[in-house]
């Protein structure tokens, strides 16, 4: 009977765990070397779906929704919100008792980054998809976190005070510029809707309001960064000029590869997934 179980968890690659109780949803897909997927702001792990399908074939895929975002619960944002999950996720990496590798999509790309550089003897390898450093400094280079502070403190009180209603239509109106995949928009807006305005809006301020910068000069984990620049096509943006912003940000890490999305929105997973799963297989492999 001992025999029978083993070689049936051998066959179907079933992998359990046991964790203490995170404040983040997790599934885990495959087996293999293991993959961290996390998602970016309001979305859920499912915006991972067609990525997992693939990733798993060859790796253990565990895929997170963060608290706060896409119907999971929220969490207690005193002690704040990006630095807490941080570190959160590093102790769920420890007890995997292997080191692993991230894919992370916007804010899901600054926890990465930042979990690549502190834990260091976790992370094997780390895919930045469409997130910057600081993200204020996308916008204009000259952006200092001072100079954001007042800023982001009025988008926070802004959204948090917003009606369902009025929320609903300030996320309608923001997709097209985040994905050309039109049949993916409401799938978005849904996510946004269940997710907690307090948490969307504290999550910003923070990532308004944070320069990883300076951090970057102890870097050694290897780093892909996948950017987007066609949605800004039409304001005068180009792949080349959007690269530039890219490595500006990224020129104190000694072991990173930039590369742009040809025809993506920010959402690249879904614009350009052929290209994107070939960068990701040929990186993380």
């Amino acid at each position: 009977m001992k025999k029978s179980l083993i070689l049936y968890f051998l066959l179907f690659g079933l992998v359990t765990y046991s964790f203490a109780q995170t404040s983040f949803e997790t599934k885990v897909s495959g087996s293999g070397p293991i993959i961290i997927l996390i998602p970016g702001l309001a979305s859920s792990g499912d915006v991972w779906q067609e990525t997992v399908a693939e990733l798993s074939k060859t790796n253990e895929c565990h895929i997170l929704t963060l608290p706060g975002f896409a119907g999971q619960p929220a969490t207690d944002l005193s002690a704040g919100f990006l630095s807490e999950i941080k570190t959160e996720i590093a102790k769920y990496i420890q007890q995997l008792d292997q080191p692993v590798s991230l894919i992370g999509h916007s804010l899901g790309g600054f926890l990465s980054l930042q979990l690549a550089n502190e834990y260091p003897d976790l992370i094997s390898k780390a895919v930045i998809v469409d997130s910057y450093p600081f993200y204020s400094a996308a916008i204009n280079p000259t952006s200092t976190v001072e100079m954001m502070k007042p800023m982001a403190k009025q988008m926070k009180i802004t959204i948090e005070n917003l009606s369902a209603e009025d929320f609903e239509k300030q996320q309608m109106a923001s997709m097209p510029i985040m994905t050309a995949t039109e049949s993916r928009i409401p799938e978005l807006v849904e996510w946004s809707m269940k997710s907690d305005q307090g948490t969307v809006s504290q999550a910003i301020y923070e990532l308004m309001t944070t320069d990883y910068r300076p951090n970057l000069k102890s870097l050694e984990t290897p780093i892909l960064v996948l950017g987007a620049w066609y949605s800004g096509k039409d304001y005068g943006m180009t792949a080349e000029s959007v690269k530039d912003n890219f490595e500006l940000q990224y020129q104190l890490a000694e072991n990173v590869q930039i590369k742009m999305a040809p025809t993506a929105h920010h959402f690249i997973m879904w614009d350009n997934p052929e290209w994107f799963m070939t960068q990701i297989q040929n990186f993380v492999k």
